[in-house]
């Protein structure tokens, strides 16, 4: 054991700093609240179930799990992540095949696709306030279209709203889902493509036989990056509807800042984590028959 850490002396000395990082302002956080999530309230009148011991509780889930706010959030939660991923996914997967080809116009435009990268969450909210707003400029547009014939109530709740929040995002993340497929196009080998033309293949099937199959590892990469950041979204909701619409993330602010119910705000963190690693769980085996990794 002491022979292989000293052969290995560099490798572990490089990543240390990586592991010690992680465990201090991850692994011990999420701990710490998963053990909140357990404890009962330092005061309450609230009786805890029948078996629960002084130092453990699921009271605090059981709440959850009764409050008409926390199924509506979670349902918020799982429409938004849905939608903005395939609208990702989408939208990525076009702009890569139009970038990854070599000219001049599209050197140029690459930079702008990139753009929305580069500006903060909380700016791209205050932006999309403006746009969505009843007299905003997208009303305005569908208005001097004739596609509406009155202004679209976008911050009123319901669907619309989700709607709103998931172009939002979109629009702000759809760049990066792009830069990570464009790479893996651009990883594939060339003389594929070259072969299928001669072959007499067209475009949808050199696509659908050769592309898509061999970027299915990035594609994997992309949905779990996504995923996890669209399950956890929290500024984009809070500027644009504060508390008149709720994802998860929000709840659980507002629960610990706003009501001062640090334990149901930690079990709701829980159930959170818990939602995103089911997810990324089942995506992975559903993938993992198809062949992750093409052969």
């Amino acid at each position: 054991m002491l022979e292989h850490i000293k052969k290995h002396r560099y490798k572990i000395l490089c990543i240390a700093p990586l592991l010690i990082f992680l465990l201090i302002f991850t692994f011990l956080p999420i701990a710490q609240v998963i053990i909140l999530s357990f404890q009962p309230a330092a005061k309450t009148d609230s009786v805890t179930p029948p078996g629960s011991g002084d130092n453990f509780t699921l009271a605090h889930y059981q709440d959850l799990f009764f409050q008409k706010d926390f199924r509506q959030a979670f349902f918020n939660t799982v429409f938004i992540a849905f939608l903005s991923l395939a609208l990702e996914l989408s939208l990525g997967l076009s702009f890569a095949l139009l970038l990854c080809k070599n000219s001049k116009i599209i050197r140029f435009l690459r930079p702008l696709f990139i753009l929305p990268l580069a500006i903060p969450t909380t700016v791209v909210g205050v932006m999309m306030s403006y746009l969505f707003t009843a007299s905003g400029w997208l009303n305005r547009i569908f208005l001097n279209l004739r596609i509406i014939d009155s202004p679209i109530y976008w911050m009123s709740g319901g669907v619309k709203s989700l709607l709103m929040i998931a172009l939002a995002d979109c629009w702000k993340v759809t760049p990066l889902v792009m830069l990570i497929l464009l790479a893996g196009i651009q990883s594939i080998d060339t003389s594929l493509y070259k072969a299928a033309r001669i072959d007499g293949a067209g475009s949808f099937y050199i696509f659908k036989r050769i592309t898509l199959p061999l970027l299915l590892p990035s594609i994997t990469a992309a949905v779990i990056i996504r995923g996890i950041d669209a399950f956890r979204i929290f500024a984009l909701p809070l500027i644009l509807m504060g508390q008149n619409l709720k994802v998860i993330g929000t709840f659980a602010y507002l629960e610990y800042s706003e009501f001062n119910n640090p334990y149901v705000s930690a079990a709701s963190a829980v159930l959170l984590l818990i939602m995103i690693l089911s997810a990324v769980l089942f995506y992975i085996k559903v993938v993992g028959k198809k062949g992750i990794v093409p052969a």
